[in-house]
């Protein structure tokens, strides 16, 4: 079985992410057909074997589960942002007893210092470009005053281009209410206040050691509070916690789905828990015509497990790595980000531009410019970003440095400690919401 890197960095979650924003990118298309959009908002009239009832009403939504897969996305970025810090945890109690037995100096753990401006940067800078680019895409092609039709494209009408409303969506915290001019933009909101609570996170994420049973039901149970209530972060914040929960008790659960895989039928246990994700990714959307109001909400619940189902077996579970380490799913994670960003205003764009009876073929030109725009993104805006951020946190650590050693702080000793501190982990703390 192959290790999970210090860095917390799997190829085939990377892939994951790919194959999520994928997923996204295919639903938002599909909710400029005017059929699959009025299926996706009522049960009623929808007719057995239309393309609303395929694309809502059976296993197959799987494939255009957009909202479904962000809930993927936070429990990736809860598993990916957690490892880290343990494993520079894990490491720096390791250094610091054989510093301790040599010269009795301390080795420092994680560098948080250099997180937060490395983290901030790393998510605003292509949020904001991506805020630019759809006002541009807004102005290019107009919305407001043309008969679209469909239920969905007519939602997306008449977005505030205003420079308040532009500062605050690329802000992400600093917004009110649900983004109009790049909508995908909501999740970043619950990535931000994940990523500033971070060091909160690790030691909860430690604690889930003892008793990560009663850890995960607790978290399901908050989740399933904020779904029947309709608060927002008792509804999403647990998903980044269960992550949490995973990077924290991967080693053992790495002994654990070993040791299932080599009993007898453990392959068949595998293969259920790999059909088990999606299928309570999806099953609100399965039982709808039969179940509303509570148990409705409660349904929608099961999305929460289902993510983190999805993310443990790819973790997990070596067969399933292998096809998901092909190329392009690997290139289509290493963009993954960036594709999140910037294929909205673009679907919107063309679903507008060619109208509700040719759907497809709005779909066939935003589906490879999208992709397309996703490349140039990632190579002329998110990699320059991950430098700068990078730069700046190593900057701001030696800063810290200084300071504490001109305060009075240990001198040579400070030297020693930062010898024996563990390699910091390379950067891969993507936020693909």
């Amino acid at each position: 079985m192959p290790r999970l890197p210090s860095s917390g960095r799997l190829v085939a979650l990377d892939a994951l992410r790919g194959v999520a924003a994928g997923i996204v990118l295919v639903h938002h298309v599909s909710m400029t057909a005017p059929g699959i959009a009025a299926a996706y908002q009522s049960t009623v009239g929808v007719n057995t074997g239309s393309a609303g009832w395929w694309s809502t009403l059976t296993p197959l939504k799987f494939l255009v589960a957009g909202p479904e897969f962000v809930l993927v996305f936070f429990v990736l970025s809860g598993f990916v942002l957690v490892r880290s810090p343990l494993a520079s945890r894990a490491a720096s109690r390791a250094a610091s007893r054989a510093a301790s037995r040599a010269n009795g100096l301390a080795a420092r753990g994680y560098d948080w210092v250099a997180y937060y401006p490395r983290r901030i940067i790393r998510l605003a800078i292509p949020v904001v470009v991506s805020v630019a680019l759809a006002a541009a895409w807004i102005l290019l092609v107009p919305r407001a005053g043309i008969d679209v039709g469909g239920s969905w494209l007519a939602r997306q009408d008449s977005p505030d281009i205003g420079l308040p409303n532009l500062l605050g969506e690329a802000s992400v915290i600093g917004g009110s209410g649900r983004p109009d001019v790049n909508p995908p933009l909501w999740s970043l909101t619950w990535e931000m206040w994940f990523s500033l609570l971070l060091p909160i996170c690790v030691l909860l994420a430690v604690a889930t050691r003892r008793l990560p049973a009663l850890w995960a039901a607790a978290f399901l149970a908050v989740s399933a509070t904020g779904y029947v209530t309709g608060i927002e972060p008792l509804m999403y914040l647990p998903a980044f916690g269960l992550g949490a929960l995973l990077a924290a008790n991967y080693e053992s659960l790495r002994t654990w789905a070993a040791g299932v895989a080599a009993r007898r039928g453990g392959t068949a246990l595998w293969i259920g828990l790999t059909a088990l994700g999606p299928a309570l990714l999806v099953s609100h959307w399965l039982l709808r015509p039969q179940l509303s109001g509570l148990w409705g909400d409660l349904t929608l619940a099961l999305r929460v497990p289902g993510a983190v189902l999805v993310v443990a077996v790819v973790a997990l579970w070596p067969p399933l790595q292998r096809p998901l380490s092909a190329r392009p799913l690997v290139w289509l994670g290493r963009v993954s980000f960036s594709l999140y960003l910037v294929h909205f205003p673009v679907v919107v764009a063309f679903g507008t531009m060619f109208g509700p009876g040719r759907w497809w073929l709005g779909a066939l030109v935003s589906v490879p410019l999208s992709l397309a725009l996703a490349q140039l993104m990632y190579l002329w805006v998110e990699l320059p970003s991950q430098r700068l951020a990078n730069w700046t946190g190593r900057w701001a650590s030696a800063k810290a440095g200084a300071l504490r050693r001109s305060g009075g702080g240990g001198g040579q000793a400070d030297v020693a400690a930062s010898a024996a501190a563990p390699a910091r982990a390379p950067e891969d703390e993507r936020a693909k919401a």
